[in-house]
């Protein structure tokens, strides 16, 4: 049942973004090449230009939109008395909408990576990207002699750290539905609560391990990296599941 969960959502998700993605490439490609062949002036430059910018700005926003309009109108909408007619644990519900989102964030970073080596290998400067991408990895301390090894463990890091922002925002608007009025408002600030509490926890938690610096963190063993984003992830689903399973009203 969580497969035939994930595949409805799915679909609804790639009807709605892979035209953007399309677009996205497309104005990619176009763009590297009117920059490759010097015909980077006039107007008309200028609107692919913009209109590049507005696609890869876009393409983030609509995912972000998406996967929260999916968890509303699936949970907390009209269509919440069709999902919960189902034979289906509100737990099942939540993971369906997580894994789903997490993978329409992946997706959405390899968009955004391809589009890098697009602009890259048709403007030749494949290696600026190749240099881009260790400055990156030097600057959290990644470069190492096990490079795969250190690749893996950003991917696994950031893959965490996506499923607890996931959990969250699910979390805030569950806490935002309870309420009968200005439900975006309560969301958005239990969302800013959360987060200066949650940082102010990250804080003492180096202070504790002696760091007086936020890249400290950055630096802290792996294990404890990966541990604290699934705390929290845990924390903001079991608050989610609560709000879904024991005070949800859809009238």
């Amino acid at each position: 049942m969580l497969g035939k969960l994930m595949k409805y959502d799915f679909k609804a998700m790639f009807r709605n973004l892979f035209p953007i993605y399309v677009a996205l490439i497309v104005l990619t490609l176009v763009f590297s090449l009117m920059v490759k062949f010097n015909f980077d002036q006039g107007f008309l430059f200028s609107v692919f230009a913009f209109l590049f910018v507005a696609a890869l700005n876009g393409s983030i926003v609509a995912c972000v939109f998406f996967v929260v309009t999916r968890f509303s109108r699936g949970l907390l909408k009209n269509e919440g008395y069709l999902s919960f007619a189902l034979p289906v644990s509100t737990s099942m519900h939540i993971l369906a909408k997580v894994i789903n989102a997490v993978i329409w964030a992946f997706i959405e970073g390899l968009m955004l990576c391809l589009c890098m080596l697009i602009m890259g290998t048709v403007m030749g400067s494949i290696k600026e990207v190749a240099e881009f991408f260790r400055e990156v990895f030097q600057v959290f301390g990644l470069i190492e002699k096990d490079m795969l090894y250190a690749v893996l463990k950003v991917i696994v890091i950031l893959i965490m750290e996506m499923i607890a922002s996931i959990c969250l925002i699910y979390a805030a608007m569950a806490v935002g539905h309870l309420f009968s009025r200005n439900q975006r408002m309560i969301a958005v600030a239990f969302l800013i609560v959360v987060c200066i509490l949650r940082s102010f926890l990250l804080m003492s938690v180096i202070d504790l391990f002696g760091h007086s610096h936020i890249t400290a963190y950055l630096h802290t063993d792996d294990l404890v990296m990966i541990i604290i984003p699934a705390i929290f992830a845990a924390l903001y689903s079991t608050l989610t599941w609560f709000i879904l399973d024991k005070r949800l009203n859809l009238e």
